[in-house]
């Protein structure tokens, strides 16, 4: 897991050699997408290797770059939330190109689009061209062969029936939202993402995305937690959503999705200050092994011209917005994940729990 850099990614190798990417942020000194640069210092075949490549939602720290992936990994499906209305979200993209409003989510899906078409089949019809769209319980990729290590696949666990029941109501009225430089789902792209259960083996993982923690049963995690369709079992590695904040935070998620004493690994967003103090104690508090890709409270804030740096000394308290790419590696045994996993920390990420 990266991050933040410019947003966060996930690579995840599913044993043989198969590989999928799950969002995706930016190299800040050379632009690169992080899961391209990776993937290459290993000597991944990315056109070959990456199966499947995930857009969980479409916010600015999750999608940066991510039509890049999708263009070198001519071999990968591309999975995205079926809250969206792909047809839908073109024409926003349209919008946006006049409106110039969400400039970078519009542009990156346009991009994504024109990826899709260019793979387009002969004899297929261009309104059939889209992604995969992931709803809860939907098995998205399955690797199953006599040849393969050990068996895996890739399950969404949202977005849920409630949410998608909600958001097609509010895309109905998307043209005129976006019009008025607001976002096309009022119940915002958290809400809409897409949680992931992986299967590797006998191990299990659960990537959480951004989902928060409502009330209803019929959405966010109560929705997932009390699915009678979701995968058997528990996870012992869990992406915790949201950057480790409270309103994503599920107790019954914990209690009943996941193993005792789980390996956790979080993401900062400096932008909103997560994860909070707070929101470190209530993690660690949950399980010992909790990890962060890098401490946003490190980020040293850039020197400005001496005249501005005090003008503004008395009047503003200034932090960094965005901090040096992190990265922790989590290597486990898919045939035995009662094995403690080697987890390396590179480039500012630590443990957080004493």
């Amino acid at each position: 897991m990266f991050g933040p850099g410019t947003g966060e990614c996930i690579i995840a190798h599913l044993g043989n050699g198969d590989w999928i990417v799950v969002d995706s942020c930016l190299d800040k000194k050379t632009g690169e997408a992080i899961a391209l640069k990776y993937l290459k210092a290993i000597g991944v075949d990315i056109a070959l290797s990456v199966k499947m490549v995930v857009a969980t939602h479409w916010h600015d720290d999750h999608i940066r770059g991510l039509s890049k992936v999708l263009r070198e990994a001519r071999n990968a499906i591309f999975v995205d939330s079926a809250a969206y209305s792909f047809s839908k979200l073109s024409h926003i993209v349209r919008l946006g190109a006049q409106t110039a409003a969400n400039a970078s989510v519009t542009e990156e899906y346009n991009e994504i689009y024109q990826v899709l078409k260019q793979r387009r089949l002969k004899g297929e019809r261009l309104e059939a061209v889209g992604p995969v769209q992931a709803s809860a319980n939907k098995k998205l990729l399955n690797l199953v062969s006599h040849n393969r290590a050990v068996n895996a696949e890739v399950i969404a666990l949202s977005p849920s029936d409630g949410t998608l029941n909600h958001a097609r109501a509010e895309l109905e009225h998307a043209e005129s939202l976006f019009l008025e430089r607001k976002r096309p789902s009022r119940q915002g792209a958290n809400q809409l993402c897409v949680v992931l259960w992986v299967r590797v083996g006998e191990l299990q993982v659960i990537l959480g995305a951004d989902l928060e923690h409502v009330s209803g049963r019929t959405e966010g995690w109560r929705a997932i937690v009390g699915s009678a369709e979701r995968p058997a079992g528990v996870a012992g590695i869990f992406k915790v959503p949201h950057h480790g904040s409270k309103n994503a935070h599920s107790p019954e998620c914990w209690d009943t999705l996941l193993s005792s004493n789980p390996v956790g690994i979080v993401t900062p967003y400096a932008q909103s200050g997560l994860p909070t103090t707070n929101d470190i104690q209530r993690l660690c508090g949950l399980t010992s092994e909790v990890y962060i890709t890098s401490d946003y409270r490190l980020y040293k804030v850039p020197t400005l011209n001496h005249t501005v740096e005090k003008m503004l000394k008395d009047r503003k308290k200034r932090r960094a917005l965005e901090g040096p790419m992190g990265h922790v590696r989590l290597r486990a045994d898919a045939k035995n994940p009662g094995l403690k996993p080697e987890i390396e920390m590179f480039n500012g990420a630590e443990k957080i729990c004493a």
